[in-house]
């Protein structure tokens, strides 16, 4: 595992399947003793204690798995639905014929100072003392100065509505939330490895910051 690995965490990742061609959700409301208000929601709320799940199920047979920290709690979830739909009596497809699509990750990353890095605390903080060594410590961030160094058409930034920076990268196609803690998120990619090449565009914009 890479450092960037071991400092990135996937908070939620979000799939979307179909397992039948339609489903009766006040007959699976029942028979699952699942969350349905109609009035409010027109789904059918399935949760999964184990992994940490839920999931969504409307009638067109659509679902909606939300709350996984990697693509195998998704398809764990999933395939417990799927059990107890047909434990019920309610029909669905096969497993083998049910497609599982990510649609979105959630991640946190933490932006560090390279190990490499000669630089010295400026003052005391609660953190730290003046001179110490910031080489592989948690890295500070000037969100203003940021501002001017990021492409500027790809970059929000109102401290006074939101306490982060907002950054669009286009190429992966993701939103990076960056804070002045030097603590990221990231939403918006399909794949662990769009998110990790998010976070290495962002540590080679921020080098000549250094």
């Amino acid at each position: 595992m890479t450092e960037d690995e071991e400092r990135l965490t996937v908070v939620n990742v979000v799939a979307s399947t179909r397992v039948a061609e339609e489903l009766d959700l006040p007959d699976i409301a029942i028979q699952l003793n699942c969350e349905y208000e109609p009035e409010q929601f027109p789904g059918v709320v399935y949760r999964v204690t184990d992994p940490k799940l839920a999931i969504l199920m409307f009638r067109s047979g659509r679902a909606v798995c939300t709350g996984g920290k990697n693509e195998d709690n998704i398809h764990t979830g999933i395939e417990r639905m799927i059990a107890d739909l047909r434990k019920a009596g309610i029909e669905t497809w096969d497993l083998k014929d049910v497609e599982i699509e990510v649609q979105n990750m959630v991640a946190t990353y933490a932006l560090h100072y390279p190990e490499d890095y000669d630089g010295t605390a400026k003052r005391d903080t609660l953190e730290m003392k003046q001179g110490t060594p910031l080489a592989g410590l948690p890295r500070k961030l000037n969100l203003n100065n940021l501002t001017f160094h990021l492409p500027f058409d790809k970059v929000e930034y109102e401290p006074e509505q939101f306490p982060g920076l907002i950054y669009r990268l286009d190429f992966p196609k993701v939103v990076c939330l960056i804070f002045g803690s030097g603590k990221m998120v990231i939403t918006g990619a399909r794949h662990k490895d769009e998110i990790l090449e998010a976070v290495q565009i962002i540590k080679d914009e921020l080098a000549d910051l250094l």
